[in-house]
């Protein structure tokens, strides 16, 4: 005598996918970004330790800050919340302080990267679907240029401009197609733009005359109020 078996579909609440698409942006774009960062700086304390112990040991302090940090990140998206960067600083000094954390930290065959961010103009509040998008698309476009462009400077423009956030990563380093930016898995650009999709907004990428790399994402400010 056979037997049939229905198994019945899984049934997920409502918001399910939307929700993890959420977590798997927040995973790429939030913790890889930091642990790629920690990871150069293990690279650089292994070049180090050979020549200033002392210096070796408060570099690892560091990671050590940063690696803890990561965890509570990692709690933090478990609980579909913001990043705590964002509540303690606020998106351009949390900007500064990550950028900081590849100063010196870039394969040591590229050299020292210089990061500067620049403000034009006084930024408006900002909701807080646009102030994490802002701050996932530049902590993703910083982490390819550290690992992949060679470059020495980068700036980091933030201004707003026609009912829009605009921010703009401009790089001295070797450039790209346009169409694909390097990044761990090779969704960065992807991701990037997605999620400035989801505001209504947008992000390309493209190459400067003068060499380098362009990224331009822009944010509808009325996003999320």
């Amino acid at each position: 005598m056979r037997r049939t078996f229905v198994v019945a579909d899984c049934i997920r609440p409502a918001g399910y996918e939307d929700r993890l698409k959420r977590v798997l942006h927040d995973l790429h774009d939030g913790l890889g970004p930091t642990l790629t960062a920690a990871v150069l700086g293990l690279r650089a304390a292994r070049d180090l330790v050979a020549r200033d112990r002392a210096a070796t040991e408060h570099l690892l302090a560091r990671l050590e800050d940063e690696l803890y940090g990561a965890i509570t990140d990692l709690r933090r998206i478990v609980a579909d919340a913001r990043p705590p960067a964002l509540d303690e600083a606020g998106l351009v000094l949390a900007v500064r302080r990550y950028a900081a954390t590849l100063t010196g930290r870039v394969p040591a065959e590229h050299g020292p990267l210089r990061v500067d961010v620049e403000v034009r103009g006084e930024l408006p509040p900002l909701s807080a679907e646009v102030e994490v998008t802002a701050y996932r698309i530049i902590r993703e476009a910083l982490v390819n240029v550290a690992r992949h462009s060679g470059a020495r400077e980068c700036t980091v423009h933030l201004w707003p401009r026609d009912g829009d956030l605009h921010v703009e990563i401009v790089d001295d380093g070797v450039g790209t197609d346009g169409e694909a930016l390097p990044t761990v898995g090779g969704s960065g650009l992807r991701s990037m733009r997605e999620r400035a999709g989801d505001l209504g907004g947008g992000c390309r990428v493209e190459p400067v005359s003068s060499g380098g790399t362009r990224i331009a994402a822009w944010l509808p400010l009325a996003a999320g109020k």
